[in-house]
């Protein structure tokens, strides 16, 4: 049985997220870290280890589902790069202390003391499964996309930025100019700070060249040229 005070608790939290939660024992559980009730010896109850896993399969897959229809001309490692970072603890954690969830967290002493970002991540996928179950599974959609949409959208602005390659694709394809092809043409230097030059081809011609200490490296800094010379970067 729930005291009246976490009862108060926990309808504050729901009337602070705008949501409702009939059972609040099961939000309880969702709040419930395993450090708790074995602190407290309490044997009979559950933590939110079930409710995580049902809630990470959640958000991957609406995730997925916006980043597929957002981005049609994207290629699986795009998308896959993109909700990885979506759906990682460290975003997990920002969104989880931004609706101060650590404030509703039953968790042991020791764990509360320094709190590490995966229970939290833990506790909002918990969430995420008993809104799923409570309300609907279009307001676990909605709860997502309100607090997860800036997230992708910087994630989107990261890949652009850094993965040049991945760009270059994008347009080449969407344009009909075919797939790039990366060629080294040279490396030099010893073995502890070598330089490598790539070129870049497009339909068989070369199109732009780079450099870099890797060939990962030069790969990406002959994308970036061939974006300048297209005018797309």
């Amino acid at each position: 049985m729930l005291s009246t005070n976490r009862k108060n608790d926990l309808n504050n939290f729901l009337k602070i997220q705008n949501l409702k939660i009939a059972d609040l024992a099961l939000l309880n559980t969702a709040f419930t870290h395993s450090s708790y009730l074995k602190e407290k010896s309490l044997k009979d109850e559950e933590d939110n280890e079930r409710l995580e896993f049902f809630g990470d399969a959640i958000l991957k897959l609406y995730v997925s589902e916006y980043l597929m229809d957002k981005y049609k001309k994207y290629s699986e490692g795009q998308l896959s790069k993109l909700r990885a970072y979506v759906v990682s603890e460290k975003v997990l954690a920002v969104i989880a202390n931004k609706i101060n969830l650590k404030k509703y967290l039953l968790v042991g002493k020791n764990e509360k003391k320094t709190l590490p970002i995966s229970i939290l991540a833990d506790a909002l996928e918990a969430l995420i499964a008993v809104i799923y179950y409570e309300s609907s599974p279009n307001k676990a959609k909605d709860y997502i996309f309100t607090h997860w949409r800036e997230y992708i959208q910087a994630a989107d602005k990261n890949e652009e930025k850094d993965n040049f390659k991945a760009v270059l694709q994008e347009f080449t394809q969407g344009n009909n100019l075919g797939l790039p092809v990366y060629e080294t043409l040279r490396e030099s230097g010893p073995d502890h700070d070598k330089e490598f030059e790539v070129a870049v081809f497009l339909d068989n011609n070369e199109y732009a060249r780079g450099l870099g200490k890797t060939k990962k490296d030069a790969s990406q800094h002959a994308a970036k040229n061939a974006l300048i010379k297209l005018r797309k970067y």
